[in-house]
């Protein structure tokens, strides 16, 4: 049943098989609990926001578009349960914990281990605001229309929030020569 491409989970899971949707959570679970970490920064909060996104998705499956992928969708839903976190006050301090910052990505040398180790520390010292829309754009490749949408925030404010993250970010490299 794992083998099956998504179009097919998604009809056997919407018939009810316990089956289709285990190979469906198994698949997507790690990609909607990596984007609550990115905006929450916090494990336990980040897998109570996942939770909630695949438990939301799983019970919205019939009005999920085929024609679309699953994992974005998934993702976007995590994304938004996530900032509801934290909008009800679920505020988390960011964790310096860069062994779960490795499951963003996997660097192909100790070079790029060290670089992308130097960017993780950066981005995790910024303000939630700042934080929050590097992660959203550059980690989960988000466009800035979405961004805003997601913050309540004009198109302008989240670009100038992101030049300035940006910004800051570029300093803190520089700073410890790492670029």
């Amino acid at each position: 049943m794992r083998h099956l491409p998504d179009p097919e989970l998604i009809a056997l899971a919407r018939e009810g098989s316990p089956e289709a949707s285990g190979a469906l959570f198994d698949r997507y679970w790690l990609l909607a609990w990596r984007a609550a970490y990115g905006v929450i920064g916090d494990r336990a909060l980040a897998e109570d926001a996942a939770q909630d996104a695949v438990e939301r998705a799983f019970a919205a499956l019939d009005a999920f578009d085929e024609s679309r992928p699953f994992g974005p969708w998934l993702k976007r839903i995590a994304v938004n349960r996530a900032i509801d976190h934290l909008r009800r006050g679920q505020r988390a301090t960011v964790e310096n914990d860069f062994a779960t910052f490795r499951a963003w990505a996997f660097a192909e040398s100790a070079d790029q281990d060290v670089e992308l180790w130097a960017v993780v520390e950066a981005v995790a010292k910024l303000s939630m605001a700042k934080r929050m829309v590097i992660v959203l754009r550059y980690w989960l490749d988000l466009p800035l229309d979405e961004i805003a949408g997601m913050l309540g925030l004009p198109v302008g404010t989240v670009a100038s929030r992101l030049n300035r993250a940006v910004a800051e970010l570029r300093g803190a490299l520089e700073e410890d020569n790492v670029f």
